[in-house]
């Protein structure tokens, strides 16, 4: 199954870091990034692939 790619941008210090979801796509929930750890679309604002 394909992962889910949804990306986000956070920033933990003074630089921009890219969080790449790791979940298969259409897991439903909070997303997950093995960096990052987990995130909501309402917690950083999420881009999606295109299908």
């Amino acid at each position: 199954m394909a992962a889910c790619a949804a990306r986000a941008i956070f920033w933990p210090d003074v630089e921009a870091c890219e969080a790449e979801c790791i979940r298969p796509r259409g897991h439903g929930g909070a997303h997950e990034d093995d960096v990052l750890g987990e995130w909501t679309d309402d917690e950083l604002p999420t881009t999606y692939p295109d299908e």
